[in-house]
């Protein structure tokens, strides 16, 4: 994946940054190739890894995947950039001129990148699926047969992964399957984001047969799809669908694989240098190829870290919630306090600082140099874990002590004390807060609040009222750019007459 197919992602990413302006942007490859290009298994390989290329791309532009999940959530207070400070007090309808490209409000609020990762997928499906198997590597037609179906297999779970993305983004979102040159043309009306997701339910259960578990062996385990990735995300998928039945037993097939397991609280920054013992799925940039800029206020090393690690910064654009970190981690001995944050001091003011994400080199002795070498976590076996203890207190039969024991597992896991005095009424707020404990800046809390207010009816952020909640406000709206492209695109509905260009 990261020596054969470096000149394909190259040239996919050039077309990715030079077309975003189109509305879906179907064709990643140019069509003329593609007779010339799907004729081995190495094209299918390549085109292939070109998705996660892509997917990679939507989730680091403009920070996107910790702005949309963290950045509103409470875990920050401030931030020195005037367009993520509109992202983090919920101010999504600022006006952003349509010129201003590289402006991070505009840009969340443009979903081109995931449709371009999507029309990969879809590409990769109609192509792949016409191939015969002879052209694929193995020492029959049944192990052919296998590896095409494995590649199938990882194209189904990004299409699902992608949209799963976009509906807890934008809720409904338009619904694209299919292939071909007419593609370009076609505008498209969102769909509704149950449809969107039950398709993604669909593609997930032909992935799970044609993907097999983690190769522990392989280098690119958990940074391509594998069957434990596609129960992870069909987890997320049911859980943010309010099916906790079906999310119970997704994380079942996940914990009972005996694929994972928890890594020990002396090694517990392995977790985000990449490919660790618990990882499910993850986005690669441990690699230099893969890396992003530290020291870039739009890179997430740069927004979150001072000196030492990025010594041109002493005031970190994303400034932690003091408070927040405060009321999560009351035990000072919790590995994810003690090696997850540092104190920083700017003149008279101190804050904490997160810290998961410094696995930072230095290229060619050049200070002006930095790359950030932490992969982006996507799902770890403590996040299903959790997930599986939030559906055990949601589900239609509750089990409130197997939930109290999965949290106090995990903290004991985490040099964490016991949690006791837990009663049914407070599981459930027990079980987010350790997420919020375990999953810090990791691009869920977001979400996970959002499911619980949905839960529990309790209010949980500062910046959505209640009556503004149920009518969806923590739906991102589209930005007016894309009307241009697509007459039958309607803007998200709480935003409706509420965003300006």
């Amino acid at each position: 994946m990261r020596t054969k197919c470096n000149v394909f992602i190259i040239v996919l990413m050039i077309f990715y940054f030079t077309s975003c302006k189109k509305f879906l942007d179907p064709q990643p490859i140019s069509t003329p190739t593609d007779e010339a290009t799907w004729q081995s298994d190495g094209d299918a390989n390549a085109a292939v890894a070109g998705i996660y290329a892509l997917i990679r791309a939507a989730h680091s532009n403009a920070i996107s995947y910790y702005a949309y999940g963290d950045l509103p959530s409470g875990e920050f207070s401030n931030t020195t950039d005037g367009s993520f400070l509109n992202v983090l007090n919920m101010q999504w309808g600022t006006a952003v001129p349509a010129a201003n490209v590289t402006t991070p409000l505009l840009i969340l609020r443009t979903y081109t990148p995931y449709y371009t990762a999507i029309a990969q997928s879809n590409r990769c499906l109609a192509r792949i699926a016409v191939m015969p198997a002879d052209n694929f590597n193995g020492n029959d037609v049944a192990s052919k047969t296998v590896q095409k179906n494995r590649y199938l297999g990882e194209a189904y779970f990004t299409r699902a992964y992608s949209y799963f993305e976009l509906c807890r983004i934008y809720g409904d979102v338009p619904l694209v399957l299919n292939n071909d040159d007419k593609s370009v043309s076609l505008e498209y009306a969102r769909t509704d984001q149950t449809t969107v997701l039950k398709q993604a339910i669909s593609d997930l259960r032909i992935a799970i047969k044609d993907l097999d578990w983690k190769n522990g062996a392989s280098a690119d385990r958990v940074v391509r799809a594998d069957r434990g990735a596609a129960y992870a995300l069909l987890a997320h998928i049911y859980a943010w669908m309010g099916d906790y039945d079906d999310c119970n037993a997704a994380c079942d097939q996940v914990i009972n694989s005996g694929s994972y397991s928890l890594v020990g609280a002396s090694n517990y920054l392995d977790i985000y240098k990449g490919q660790s013992s618990e990882g499910i799925f993850e986005i690669a940039r441990n690699s230099i190829s893969e890396s992003s800029q530290a020291n870039n206020g739009y890179t997430l090393a740069g927004a979150t870290l001072t000196s030492p690690y990025i010594p041109s910064i002493t005031t970190p654009n994303w400034q932690v919630n003091n408070g927040l970190v405060a009321q999560l981690y009351t035990d000072t001995t919790d590995v994810r306090f003690t090696k997850g944050f540092s104190m920083y001091t700017n003149g008279p003011v101190s804050y904490y600082e997160c810290i998961k994400y410094t696995n930072i080199q230095m290229l060619n002795n050049n200070p002006s140099y930095l790359v950030s070498l932490n992969n982006i976590i996507i799902f770890r076996l403590a996040d299903i874990e959790l997930l599986k203890a939030e559906a055990l207190c949601a589900k239609s039969t509750p089990d409130y002590t197997t939930a109290q024991s999965i949290i106090n597992n995990i903290r004991a896991n985490r040099n964490a004390a016991p949690i006791t005095g837990l009663t049914a009424a407070n599981t459930l707020q027990t079980v987010i807060d350790e997420r919020g404990r375990e999953l810090f800046l990791e691009g869920h809390r977001f979400y996970d609040l959002v499911r619980l207010e949905r839960l529990n009816n309790v209010q949980q952020f500062d910046n959505i009222t209640t009556s503004e909640f149920k009518a969806g406000k923590y739906y991102w709206p589209v930005d007016p750019s894309l009307f241009l492209n697509n007459s039958k695109l309607t803007q998200t509905k709480f935003w409706q007459g509420k965003v300006s260009q």
